[in-house]
């Protein structure tokens, strides 16, 4: 029977107390039965990494020490579930940082390090991959050791980030994150009551939806996804674990500087009311105070005739517009780790003589708006700068 290669990330959401990662440990029994192979990562039981931080700050550790604190959850769990699993007769090792099979390597930015990437991959194909002929590994996710071997964070939420490393380090089909949500919902359900499951998003919604707020998935780990590789998040009611729940596809580049293909049109209104109005044919609008600006790239008589239907409704004061402008947007899964990036994309372009007529921003998206004749010199500087 051939089967998957699969990282399995159990949530401390889903492990609540011993007897869950009993349940759990029967879960992956029957994956494997199937023919599957599958590396476990494991977080702190639910509650743990709140209480070891406090009580590491009561007693006055550093940043350095708090790490180290901080991780012992995730080495409890590791031994448990490992101790669950050879229960029931499944071969499992217990590999937490002070173990000779440790895969995971980051910078020295203590309490939210960064995957050292090339590192953490070779680490993974010799310490993890053999392991899988006979065994499953159970890697405590949200540590890491530097390079010189201290203890290290990935931030809160990291444990997400270490199943996706060791997927994308092992070019596994497969990365599951097990939750106490069915999946990826519409909204949050605490808000609106009636939030429904999501099957797929692809990786790009998936990162707005993440750094909208939505907690079941973390957005620093979706940036080290691969176009090879499915992330399903599937809740822990799921009879299985590599079936069900919303599955994201694709994968985010790290930075991208991409020019829209048409001319932008840019029709400012001076507005009576605050109500925002739904132009259909635009490509973006922004609000701020009594203004909005309407960018559009075709149908741009439609537009202004909507726009002008409003000044005899009394809602807006005065119509103005601009034409030839051209939409450059610099977008990935790296700007969320560029201070001022806003500042970094328009003072090189000041330097140059460039006016900006426009810059909007949406999360890990930076919008600007410049001459159409100035487009390709505005990108190819941006690549450079940017690089």
């Amino acid at each position: 029977m051939v089967g998957k290669k699969v990282v399995v990330k159990l949530g401390g959401s889903v492990l609540k107390k011993p007897r869950d990662f009993y349940l759990m440990a029967k879960k992956v029994k029957k994956e494997l039965e199937m023919g599957h192979k599958i590396v476990l990562v494991v977080s702190a039981m639910k509650g743990e990494t709140d209480r070891l931080i406090q009580l590491g700050k009561e007693v006055g550790a550093d940043e350095e020490m708090l790490d180290s604190i901080a991780g012992l959850g995730e080495v409890l769990s590791a031994r448990l579930m490992a101790a669950s699993l050879n229960r029931l007769g499944v071969k499992a090792v217990a590999i937490d940082p002070s173990s000779p099979f440790w895969p995971v390597y980051t910078d020295e930015r203590f309490g939210d390090a960064n995957v050292d990437l090339h590192r953490t991959c070779g680490a993974t194909i010799s310490n993890l991959e053999p392991l899988l002929k006979d065994s499953v590994p159970v890697v405590c996710g949200y540590l890491g050791k530097s390079r010189d071997g201290r203890l290290t964070t990935l931030g809160r939420g990291g444990s997400d980030t270490t199943a996706v490393v060791l997927a994308r380090c092992l070019k596994a089909d497969e990365v599951i994150l097990v939750k106490d949500s069915p999946g990826v919902l519409t909204a949050d359900p605490k808000v609106m009551r009636d939030a429904k499951k999501l099957d797929e998003l692809d990786a790009s919604e998936a990162l707005l939806v993440s750094l909208g707020g939505a907690k079941v998935l973390h957005h620093k780990a979706l940036r080290y996804l691969t176009p090879k590789i499915r992330l399903r998040v599937v809740p822990a009611e799921e009879e299985g674990l590599t079936s069900g729940g919303t599955v994201v596809s694709g994968y985010i580049p790290p930075l991208e500087v991409d020019v829209h293909p048409k001319k932008v049109s840019m029709i400012t209104l001076v507005l009576k009311e605050k109500i925002p109005h739904n132009f259909k044919d635009s490509i973006s609008i922004s609000y701020l105070d009594n203004a909005a600006i309407v960018y559009v790239d075709s149908n741009v008589e439609k537009v202004l005739e909507e726009a002008h239907k409003l000044v005899d409704q009394g809602k807006v004061k005065a119509v103005t517009l601009k034409e030839g402008l051209a939409m450059i947007k610099v977008w990935g899964a790296a700007i969320e780790e560029i201070p001022g990036i806003v500042s970094k994309i328009t003072e090189p372009l000041a330097e140059r003589g460039i006016n900006i007529f426009g810059v909007q921003t949406v999360h890990n998206r930076v919008a600007i708006f410049v001459d159409w004749e100035k487009r390709e010199e505005v990108a190819t500087h941006l690549r450079s700068v940017l690089a």
